[in-house]
């Protein structure tokens, strides 16, 4: 199996990890959006740890720009939690796949990138398709979720802006190479966090701030939770201990699997998937996490979400093809 076959193969198992975070969210109760989002980062910090081992970057301590960027990751994963815990799953992930649209809205004024007149267009396709889902007879927990599911994807474009503005810019632009290499300017991918590596990555020793952030992005977003924990109220004391089990083991599935191996197979494979590919390769992930959480909650989405679902994920697969010309 060449490289390129083997980088499609661990995006869309990272995309199939991802999926799964509004069924896990589900499962979890009775616990709530701090303590699911604060333990399932806690869980992702120490298996990234053990993986990534952050301890051989050079420098070992990240820099500020890495802490900012941890900060805006551990802000837009918490928020995706408790959008999650006030909408339904469909919601929050596709209202969350707006972030590229965002990038586009703000590029020019942080990265100095040309806004085209296509891209206004497809700027406002996509804010369409986001009405589309306040049509809903919606209970003013669920407009709730729906905006903090907006914010939380206006937080990780941020994520993706802050990765690009900070890259080298003394080295020329990498084109993508004859097996698919990713070029540099590659626009990163959704599902937690993003990838951008450097051209001259692969020298370094260690972890590169990529994911240093990825690593120390889920220290932020315990640190943030950690206030907020508590035990849950036990209304069976009896059962109390057993009625924890299934929440707990979900945590640790959800940390181990849904985050922290999803964005593993994310940094591998995305070094040999150009950025275009693995832009669609990624779209599984709005598809399937709808239809895991129907599963196992019978949450079914509404006929609004499936059209302005439908509306953004056509908008950011169009913008990818067109990015490829």
């Amino acid at each position: 199996m060449n490289a390129a076959v083997k980088g499609r193969l661990e995006l869309v198992g990272a995309a199939v990890c991802w999926s799964l975070a509004g069924a896990c969210v589900k499962l979890a109760r009775p616990l709530d959006a701090w303590q699911i989002a604060g333990l399932r980062s806690l869980v992702a910090f120490l298996f990234l740890f053990a993986v990534l081992k952050p301890w051989q970057a050079r420098p070992v301590w990240p820099g500020l720009k890495v802490w900012l960027l941890a900060g805006a990751y551990a802000l837009t994963v918490l928020l995706f939690i408790i959008a999650n815990t006030k909408t339904t799953a469909a919601n929050a992930i596709f209202i969350q796949d707006t972030a590229p649209v965002w990038v586009m809205l703000f590029a020019p004024l942080i990265l100095k990138e040309p806004f085209r007149a296509r891209d206004l267009a497809m700027l406002l396709v996509c804010a369409g398709g986001m009405t589309l889902f306040f049509f809903d007879d919606l209970s003013p927990g669920q407009r709730d979720g729906n905006l903090l599911a907006m914010v939380s994807g206006v937080g990780f474009a941020f994520v993706i802006l802050g990765m690009r503005w900070g890259r080298p810019k003394d080295l020329p632009e990498a084109p993508a190479g004859p097996e698919g290499e990713l070029p540099r300017e590659a626009i990163p991918v959704r599902g937690g966090i993003a990838q951008l590596p450097t051209p001259n990555a692969s020298s370094k020793k260690g972890p590169n701030e990529s994911e240093q952030l990825a690593v120390y992005g889920n220290l932020v977003c315990f640190l943030l939770c950690a206030p907020m924990l508590r035990m849950p109220e036990a209304p069976h004391p009896e059962l109390f201990l057993g009625g924890l089990a299934q929440p707990l083991a979900v945590l640790l599935f959800m940390g181990i699997v849904q985050l922290g191996l999803g964005y593993y197979l994310l940094a591998r494979g995305i070094k040999h998937v150009p950025a275009v590919e693995a832009s669609l390769l990624v779209l599984i992930e709005p598809v399937l996490n709808p239809v895991w959480t129907y599963l196992v909650s019978g949450e079914r989405p509404s006929a609004w979400a499936l059209a302005g679902g439908s509306v953004i994920i056509g908008t950011v697969a169009v913008q990818a093809l067109r990015g490829s010309k």
